[in-house]
């Protein structure tokens, strides 16, 4: 129970707190999981997509981090075929401290600036370190093949997430 009491205040929080490029909440009232979507940082291969990801915490939560899984197909170094997401505040920096917000801000900082020092990717590791050219290609191409469409399931956040895009677009 702790861990849904901590989830909710989190919640709250990142409602009244949320950068406008990240939506995120509980699907289906669940706690536990969540569904969120970043949008692709502007002036890098990754804009204008739109990328889901699940967040699967436990009731062992704040003291275990959750999982995180990329449901977008993309081409990253920090980010397995499977769609794990490897960060270090997902292992071994963990802390209690750290927060739904602060989870995603990370991912969405790494998207455009992987860490290198333990990539999960090899494929695109090994791509971004010799051609940063040919690594930005391949990601726009994933981009604008899987971050296009997103299985969006009720209206008004397709208005949402429509209201996003042109904020961050206009800005």
């Amino acid at each position: 129970m702790k861990a849904k009491k901590k989830l909710n205040q989190e919640w709250e929080d990142f409602k009244q707190n949320a950068p406008d490029y990240i939506f995120a909440e509980p699907m289906k009232n669940d706690l536990l999981n969540w569904r969120a979507k970043l949008l692709g940082p502007p002036d890098t291969p990754f804009e204008g997509g739109i990328f889901i990801l699940d967040i699967i915490y436990s009731d062992e939560y704040p003291f275990k981090p959750p999982i995180c899984i990329m449901k977008t197909n993309m081409f990253h170094p920090n980010i397995s075929s499977t769609g794990e997401i490897y960060i270090s505040i997902l292992q071994n920096d963990w802390t209690p401290a750290l927060t739904i917000r602060s989870i995603l801000l990370t991912i969405f900082s790494i998207l455009d600036d992987p860490v290198m020092d333990n990539p999960t990717n090899d494929k695109a590791a090994q791509c971004f370190k010799k051609n940063r050219t040919e690594y930005d290609l391949v990601v726009r191409e994933y981009t604008l093949k899987y971050a296009n469409e997103s299985p969006i399931h009720d209206e008004n956040e397709q208005d949402l997430l429509s209201t996003m895009l042109h904020t961050e677009i206009n800005n």
